[in-house]
């Protein structure tokens, strides 16, 4: 028996080792087509957000005045070119009519200088308005009357000569006087345009038809800056803020689901707009991605909030 095992665990040995020999010593290598790939599932990336309008318009008094009417409040609906607030016009009417007076009078200034030109005799007279020759008598007398008339023609040629100069400075003095009339007539027309433009400013009217967001002034108070601001609410869209890690997998144009509260199932959305800068809070750093509904959800309210579901790509 002893001789039987020693028998077998030698056959054993030898077959190990030539194995061994047919490998070159190591453990063999599976092939190319004995691997298999796995690719990973895309999975999906979710964040929160809340509903805002697309956008939003802040509004202002461009003037300096006294509150006299707020006629809107928050949450209100409004159409384009209402009117939403006012000052008190006193002071910018009056300034409108000062200016209409002003500009009124200068353009008949304008007027009667341009007629007082119109009617003045040419700069230079000529000699052949001076008086006419008396000749066409006969003999002695005749040629007494040529002389004569002569002379006086040499006498009212010098008159000419010098009511020629005087003339010449009269039409610089009148064109001197309608550059001034008419540059006065422009500085009242800037005037009143911006009396105007004043007295428009006491009025805030919505630009665009929306929803007023928020009204920070009432009557009595006196006039500032971003008084009222209106959200255009016939597109929504959602805010969410996406971590680093995630926002790799976004790309414009993607399709998302958004789910609200209080609203039953799941509405779709697409990514228009992407952060290139994050926000870092406590270390850890975000990215605001903008989702534009595909139709915006019946009932839905500004600033509630949102859960956004991309799936990574």
């Amino acid at each position: 028996m002893r001789w039987i095992v020693a028998g077998v665990a030698a056959v054993a040995a030898i077959g190990v080792t030539g194995t061994i020999m047919l490998t070159g010593g190591s453990t063999p290598t599976p092939t190319a087509s004995d691997q298999k790939v796995e690719r990973a599932s895309s999975g999906e990336v979710t964040a929160k957000g809340t509903v805002q309008p697309i956008t939003t318009q802040n509004l202002s008094f461009s003037v300096s005045g006294t509150v006299s009417s707020v006629s809107v409040k928050a949450g209100d609906t409004v159409t384009k070119g209402q009117e939403l607030a006012r000052i008190d016009q006193s002071d910018a009417k009056e300034a409108v009519a000062t200016a209409e007076d002003e500009l009124a009078d200068a353009k008949a200034s304008l007027t009667a200088v341009q007629a007082s030109a119109s009617a003045s005799p040419s700069a230079c007279a000529t000699t052949s308005t001076a008086r006419p020759s008396t000749s066409g008598g006969s003999g002695t007398t005749g040629s007494s009357s040529t002389s004569s008339s002569s002379a006086g023609t040499g006498g009212t040629g010098g008159g000419a000569a010098a009511d020629c100069g005087t003339k010449t400075g009269q039409t610089q003095n009148f064109i001197s006087s309608i550059l001034s009339a008419k540059q006065s007539v422009n500085t009242k027309s800037a005037a009143l345009a911006k009396a105007e433009r004043e007295l428009a400013g006491t009025v805030i009217t919505a630009p665009v038809a929306g929803k007023v967001l928020t009204v920070s002034i009432k009557a009595g108070d006196t006039a500032k800056s971003n008084v009222i601001s209106i959200g255009v609410v016939s597109t929504m869209v959602v805010k969410a803020s996406f971590s680093e890690a995630d926002i790799v997998s976004l790309t414009m144009g993607q399709s998302a689901t958004v789910t609200l509260p209080g609203h039953d199932g799941e509405y779709t959305a697409k990514i228009t707009e992407i952060a290139q800068t994050g926000v870092t809070s406590s270390n850890l750093v975000t990215y605001t991605v903008v989702l534009t509904f595909d139709k915006v959800p019946d009932g839905i309210l500004i600033g509630q909030s949102a859960n956004v579901t991309v799936s990574a790509s």
